[in-house]
């Protein structure tokens, strides 16, 4: 059976996010993550460079233990650990948390898009998990191609005069 999804925007003020993970698959979550000015923390034995000297990102060194999940609502792994990978998913819906593993949409709850995020709106690129290389490179096609600030502008002159005439 093939997978369906139905694109939504996920309301995550006071939600806390987790990776699990800190090499290539996770780094690429980064990108995505720091575009919407969100806390973040990564457990992982070994982090790579990219995670450290970020502000909103809190690092804790170590494996996963059962337990780790606790009070979060999100989680990204990417750790290339069936076993480990399985206890987490069980762990995860415990926790009623949602999970995405990188790599494995197939286990995933949701899957992410690669990202545009503006002050006034967001663009959303998604190949349904199939080939995230080819969403970032349809995400760096958009930005080079449009004029992204300047239609952010005129969203925002848009949204201002709509709320003068609903007023």
């Amino acid at each position: 059976m093939q997978e369906k999804y139905l694109p939504i925007l996920l309301n995550i003020t006071n939600k806390k996010i987790l990776i699990i993970g800190a090499g290539k698959a996770c780094r690429e979550k980064l990108w995505s993550l720091g575009q919407i000015d969100v806390e973040v923390t990564v457990i992982a034995p070994e982090i790579h460079e990219d995670f450290y000297n970020k502000s909103w990102i809190h690092l804790i060194k170590k494996k996963y233990q059962k337990g780790d999940l606790q009070g979060y609502s999100i989680v990204y792994v990417g750790i290339n650990n069936p076993e480990i990978e399985n206890e987490i998913r069980r762990d995860a819906h415990e926790q009623n948390a949602l999970i995405n593993f990188v790599d494995k949409r197939e286990f995933s709850d949701f899957i992410s898009p690669s990202v545009i995020q503006r002050e006034n709106f967001s663009i959303f690129v998604s190949t349904f998990g199939k080939g995230p290389g080819a969403a970032k490179n349809i995400r760096k096609e958009i930005e080079k191609n449009l004029e992204l600030d300047r239609l952010d502008i005129e969203t925002k002159k848009f949204i201002l005069n709509r709320k003068i005439t609903n007023s």
